[in-house]
This record gives structure tokens, C-alpha cells and sequence, in this order.
């Protein structure tokens, strides 16, 4: 079967093919509608002849399998690998538009303006790629695409690679690819840069830096020493930083996209959007477009009925993900587009919830904020919403128990906003499981405050962890799709098992909830541990932009700003947090030690000498003491002993290992933090980013020993990246862990 065979078919019964994109050696690039999602996709085919090759199934496999790693604006999103009907394809982010091939052959060569724009947002791109370690190996104008929103996406991962320091076969494309990429040597960050210096100066010039003959082409890359621009009226200085990027010698070449991108920051602006190309109508009729829905989170956080608009915004969103043609985007303020929807909520005795489309409001509603009303206000409003689109009307289901329900929000509310109500959150739950036994989001958010009990309040009750897991594992078993019962058993098994399974499971509740910000922001957290910092600030600002009542992923943000020395950015969002209301004594020690802010630690000491019983009773005291008076000899003892004796619980025992590490390292005991670290790893350490970066850490880092603790904890963090990007399945079709990550 060749590439023009299929346009008009269906492959497995889920796609139908609308039209060829394009094609080249390898096989062909559709159009087409993925009828169980009742979306538009770009389906990539292997030729026929080619299917049967392992070395070529190989590469298409390990194509889908780097690009499912990263995950970012700038990079072509991909879906599933698929076999259906003798034919073996893969699906993708449709993009609108046309590539910088197409735009070039139109224009030419482009403005200053446009064309670092363009290589700019192609740099954001990769650095996430590089923060997973996947070379692209491959950038050039037919696989940089313009939407026609004005969004460039890094396309076709086809020729990437792990950066794992092996040699590689020589693949890309000769007139882009580095010499030392040509001479077959290990792929790094640097070979994108070379890649990406070459395609702005064709965009800047009109004519590639390179051409003739394979032989000749790499033949003048040994010899050239960097490409030079600088004439006609490009700036002196751009022509500067196209010759850095492009240098032959790598170690003398920027050295990542993201230093790159920040040598352009001066020439940088948005990018103009790119003509849209009209999708080819089937058979029979032509495909509706997908509307977005933008579901602001409510105002009125003062109504002591707000928890209640929490539900109804939740409802809502979750109602609007079953229509077909919809797409629910929850976002913490409006940001339009021609042709959205808008839905807004205010609380007060009454939840008041306004409708735009196109700009203009088409609908006011006033909803009673009662228990037994959450989900037939959600109807109405999703109702709203589809008949004006002229889509199919919302089914509804009575909830089974208004009380539990009722119990159940008001305890989640309660739990995010105050650590020290966890007691009394978890009591409201436990109430609520009685009346509603088999009631699986129920299950899973009493495992959650049982597990966030153990690890802040350090319940002496032994059995409490075990409880927590039994709850979680219940919850998945009722419920596989759940987004609550995989976050709780994520949670669980970060207390009590593996950090590699919690991953898998956090990347499931994902798929099961695209739109949760608590997936999100957990998702978020581990990433950035295990020291991915780029996409997990990512997925922790989704969070923030979903829900702004999660604010725990504020103070994530904060720490890897603190552990990067970005002082300014750390305690802007530690300002914000405090003047919201939302304070972690604990956070704001610990970055004062850091930074050795002798001021802010003594102004703490007051705080947790009033509340001697925070996280662990008197610890936090002692470990101040420390870090003011320096009495580490009459203290050391004493941590150990806490840090030995506190209830099992892996991530507790964990965290109170790493911070006796940092006051034995500030104190110059190396062999203790040592020991310390080793005793944290052996709790299910993952934190490669607080290895790496923790200030007080950098005699530990030269000692003897230190590499191969390091080394425990990469691997450990590598299993994570693989947990949540690689080819697991925890509870769900791939398909949708697929499309949901």
C-alpha cells in the first residue's frame, strides 16, 4: 500500500484519512480525524517496503519514543504509535500553517525582527528537549512549522538521539548538521545550536550557508571556521552570535539553546502568524472545528460557600471535556482569541456565572451554591455553552450521597489552604467514606490526608501509611480512570514504595484529567527533582493557571529558584505567597540557611519557638541553632537520633536526612553529610536538582564518594523521566496516557 492508497480510508476504524500533508523518502505525512477523540491529527506513515526493515521500525519506534519525552509549546506534540490494516504509523500535534521551507521559497529572507523570533521560539523548544537529554540532530527550515496563531513548532524527531555519550551513525541532513555530528561523534546541545545558527542566517540572508554536493558540503564544514553574516544592514552584533553558534570547534560554540536563545533576547520579538491552510472536507461533510472553552476559576474566596463554586467550576470543566468539538481550557484569568467561548464564575450567597462568545456575553446565570445542585448547575452552564454551538446537550447522573459530597469538598478545601487542619480535614473524610463507602474520589482524597498527615504532622499512628495505600489501591481498583485515586496512589507509593512507579502514576492521572491542576502540579514537582527544571516550571504554571488555590506549587517554584541563586525571582514569590496568607516557615529557614541570611533566621527562630510541635517537635529550632551559633558538636547527636527514630514514612525519613546533610556540610562535616545523603538515597532520594545546586553541598560535591551517591540518584531520577515519558502503562489505554502527557 502506497501513500496515495490512503487518502478517503479509515486505518484500525479510528482514523480517517482526509489528505496527504506531504512525502519524502521515508513515507508520507496526512490529515486526518481521530474519531474517538473527534479531533484533527497529522498521521505519519512508513512506506510499505520500509515496514518490514527492523533498523527502520527501529528508528520510527525510537522517533515516538524521544518525542514523547518532551513536552513543550514549541515542539510538535506526539500522540500513539499504531500497526492497523499492514500499515504503521504514528500520530502527532496537527499544526496549522505551513514550514519555514514553504515561507522561505515565498518571502525569500526575512526581517531581523521575524527571523530571531523564529530562532528563538526554536530554542525554547529544544532546551526542553535537552533537559530530557533528546538531541534533535535534525533542525532545519522543513522541520520548523509556523502556526497560523503564531506559534513555531520544532517538528519530526525522526534522526534524535539520548545524549548518553555514545557515537552515533551519521543521520540529519548534511547542509545543517555539525561537523562533529558528520565525523559521527556523541550528539550533544551544541549540534542543535550549530543547526539552529544556520537556519537564522538563511533566514537572514536568503541563501544557505552551505551548499553543493554531500561531499563537498562536509568537506567545507572542516574547514570553515565559523559562517560569517555580517553585511547589507544586519546588526554587527547578530552577526556576532550566528558566527558563536556555528563555530566548528564545539567546545568554542555556545553551548546550549537556552544560552543561545538569551544571546538573542536583544533582536527578539513575536512571531507574525503564518497563513492557515483549510482542512479538506470528507466524503460526505466537512469537519467541525474544535471550539476552546475557557473556564475562568471563580472569584469570592471570602463566601463561606466558595468550596461549593470549587465543585461547580470542576463539574463544569469535566462536563465540557465529554463534548466532542469542545476544548475545556480552566485558567485563572482571560486570555481571548477570536471564536473562544469564555465561561466566568463569582461567588457570593448565589454563584453568578457569566457566557462570551466571540466577545460578546450571550448568556447570565444565577446558580444556587448547594450540595445537591453542583452537578445540574455544571449541566446548565455546559448547557449554555453547546447551544450556542450548536452541539449536543450535557447528559447528568444524580450524585448518590449529597452529605458525603458535601463533607468530601469541604475537606478539600480546607486541606490545601491550611496544613495545620489536616487533623480536621481528614476527620471530615473519614465521615464522608462512612456515609459513601465505595465512593472512589472519596476513597482516594482520605488516602491523601492520611498520607499529607504522616509526612507534615508526623503521626505517631504507624498504621496510618499502610491505611493511606489500602484507600489508594481501592480507589484505582473501582475507578482506573480516576484522576484522584492515581494522585493519592502516586502519593503513596512516594511514602512507602517507588519513586519510579509514583511517576507512572502521576503521568496516568494526567491522561485520566488533562485539565487538573492537581496532576499537573505533581507531574511538576517530580520533574523538578529529578533536575528537569524547564518543563517541570512548565507544568507547576499550568497548575497556578488552572487553580490559583494551589499554591504549594508557588513555593515549588520558589525552591528551584532559590536552589538557581535566582534570589529576586525566589523571594518575589515567597513575598506574594506570605501576603496571600499562605506561609511555609519551614521553605523561608531553609533558603535563609542557603544564602546564610543570619537576619531572616533569627526572625524564625521566634516563630518556631512559639510552635515547637511544626513538622517534627523542636527540629527545626535546633537545626536554626546551628546555622546562628554554630554549635554542631553539641547538636549532632541528637538530629541523628531524630533522623533515625521518626515514624517509617520513606519521604519523611528522606527529607529529614537531606537537611541533617545540609547543617553537617555548613558545619564542615563532611563525612556526616555524607552519610546523610547516602542514608536519603537509601529513603528513595531522587532530588537531582537539590544534589546538584544546594549551596551549602559544594565541599561534598569535591569529596571522595560523593560521585557514585550521585550517580545512584541520576539513575533513580533517569527512571523517573522514563516512568513519565517512556512506554508504561499504569491503569489505562496508551493511547490516552499518550495524548494525555
Amino acid at each position: 500500500m502506497t501513500e496515495q492508497d490512503l487518502t478517503g480510508r479509515t486505518l484500525g476504524d479510528r482514523y480517517d484519512i482526509l489528505e496527504l500533508l506531504g512525502a519524502g523518502g521515508m513515507g508520507a505525512v496526512y490529515r486526518a480525524r481521530d474519531r474517538e477523540l473527534d479531533e484533527l491529527v497529522a498521521l505519519k506513515v512508513i512506506r510499505a517496503e520500509f515496514a518490514t526493515v527492523p533498523a527502520i521500525v527501529d528508528r520510527f519506534r525510537s522517533e515516538v519514543k524521544l518525542a514523547r519525552r518532551v513536552t513543550h509549546h514549541n515542539v510538535a506534540r506526539t500522540f500513539e504509535l499504531g500497526n492497523a490494516d499492514g500499515v504503521m504509523f504514528c500520530t502527532m500535534e496537527l499544526v496549522e500553517g505551513e514550514s519555514l521551507t514553504a515561507r522561505l521559497r515565498r518571502e525569500r529572507k526575512l526581517s531581523v525582527g521575524d527571523a530571531v523570533a523564529i530562532a528563538t521560539a526554536v530554542c525554547e523548544g529544544l532546551t526542553a528537549a535537552h533537559a530530557r537529554d533528546v538531541i534533535h540532530r535534525d533542525i532545519k527550515p522543513d522541520n520548523v512549522l509556523l502556526s497560523g496563531d503564531g506559534r513555531v513548532v520544532v517538528a519530526d524527531f525522526g534522526v534524535a538521539a539520548v545524549n548518553v555519550g555514545e557515537r552515533q551513525e551519521l543521520s540529519g541532513t548534511p547542509a545543517y548538521m555539525a561537523p562533529e555530528q558528520a565525523r559521527g561523534e556523541p550528539p550533544t546541545p551544541a549540534a542543535d545550536v550549530y543547526a539552529v545558527g544556520l537556519v537564522l542566517y538563511e533566514m537572514v540572508t536568503g541563501r544557505r550557508a552551505f551548499a553543493g554536493d554531500t561531499t563537498k558540503i562536509l568537506a567545507d564544514k572542516e574547514l570553515v571556521d565559523r559562517v560569517a553574516a555580517g553585511f547589507g544592514d544586519l546588526p554587527a552584533e547578530l552577526a556576532e552570535v550566528i558566527g558563536r553558534a556555528t563555530v566548528r570547534d564545539r567546545e568554542h560554540r555556545i553551548q546550549s539553546a537556552a544560552q543561545l536563545a538569551r544571546a538573542l533576547a536583544p533582536w527578539a520579538r513575536s512571531v507574525p502568524r503564518a497563513p492557515t491552510h483549510a482542512p479538506a472536507a470528507p466524503r460526505d461533510e466537512r469537519l467541525a472545528d474544535v471550539t476552546t472553552v475557557i473556564v475562568v476559576a471563580p472569584t469570592g474566596l471570602a463566601s463561606p460557600r466558595f468550596y461549593l463554586a470549587e465543585a461547580v467550576h470542576e463539574e463544569t470543566v469535566t462536563m465540557l471535556g465529554r463534548i466532542p468539538r469542545v476544548r475545556p481550557q480552566p485558567r485563572v484569568r482571560v486570555e481571548r482569541a477570536p471564536g473562544d467561548v469564555v465561561v466566568t464564575f463569582a461567588a457570593d450567597d448565589r454563584l453568578a456565572v457569566a457566557i462570551e462568545y466571540d466577545g460578546i456575553e450571550i448568556a447570565k446565570l444565577s446558580v444556587p451554591l448547594a450540595i445537591d445542585r453542583i452537578e445540574v448547575a455544571a449541566a446548565a452552564i455546559a448547557e449554555s455553552v453547546t447551544s450556542v454551538l450548536g452541539l449536543r446537550a450535557v447528559q447528568t447522573s444524580s450524585p448518590a450521597s449529597d452529605r458525603a459530597l458535601d463533607l468530601m469538598f469541604r475537606a478539600r478545601h480546607i486541606a490545601i489552604r491550611d496544613m495545620h487542619r489536616v487533623e480536621e480535614a481528614m476527620a471530615m473524610l473519614e465521615q464522608a467514606q462512612a456515609a459513601a463507602p465505595t465512593n472512589p474520589k472519596i476513597m482516594a482524597m482520605l488516602a491523601i490526608a492520611q498520607l499529607r498527615l504522616a509526612f507534615f504532622m508526623g503521626s505517631l499512628d504507624h498504621g496510618l501509611l499502610q491505611r493511606a495505600a489500602e484507600h489508594a489501591r481501592a480507589a484505582v481498583a473501582l475507578a482506573p480512570h480516576e484522576v484522584l485515586a492515581h494522585i493519592a496512589l502516586g502519593h503513596a507509593e512516594l511514602n512507602l514504595g517507588d519513586p519510579a512507579i509514583a511517576a507512572g502514576h502521576f503521568r496516568v492521572a494526567i491522561a485520566c484529567a488533562p485539565h487538573s491542576a492537581d496532576a499537573h502540579e505533581q507531574l511538576g514537582r517530580m520533574l523538578l527533582e529529578a533536575g528537569y527544571l524547564d518543563p517541570a516550571i512548565e507544568r507547576l504554571e499550568d497548575a497556578i493557571a488552572i487553580n490559583p488555590n494551589v499554591r504549594s506549587a508557588r513555593w515549588e517554584i520558589a525552591r528551584a529558584y532559590a536552589l538557581e541563586a535566582r534570589w529576586e525571582d525566589s523571594d518575589r514569590l515567597v513575598g506574594e505567597l506570605i501576603a496571600m496568607g499562605v506561609d511555609r516557615p519551614i521553605s523561608r529557614a531553609r533558603y535563609a540557611w542557603w544564602r546564610r541570611d543570619r537576619a531572616t533566621l533569627i526572625e524564625l527562630r521566634d516563630v518556631f519557638l512559639v510552635d515547637q510541635q511544626m513538622f517534627i517537635p523542636g527540629l527545626m529550632t535546633k537545626f536554626i541553632e546551628i546555622f546562628i551559633e554554630g554549635n554542631w558538636e553539641q547538636r549532632r547527636a541528637s538530629l541523628l537520633e531524630i533522623a533515625i527514630s521518626i515514624p517509617p514514612n520513606q519521604r519523611r525519613h528522606a527529607f529529614v536526612a537531606q537537611l541533617v546533610a545540609e547543617a553537617a556540610a555548613y558545619s564542615g562535616d563532611i563525612a556526616t553529610a555524607l552519610a546523610c545523603i547516602e542514608r536519603s538515597i537509601s529513603f528513595g532520594l531522587f532530588d537531582l536538582h537539590w544534589l546538584d545546586k544546594c549551596p551549602l553541598l559544594d565541599e561534598v560535591r569535591a569529596a571522595p564518594g560523593f560521585a557514585a551517591l550521585r550517580g545512584q540518584v541520576k539513575r533513580r531520577a533517569d527512571a523517573i523521566l522514563d516512568a513519565l515519558y517512556g512506554d508504561h502503562q499504569l491503569g489505562t489505554s496508551e493511547t490516552a496516557v499518550a495524548s494525555g502527557i
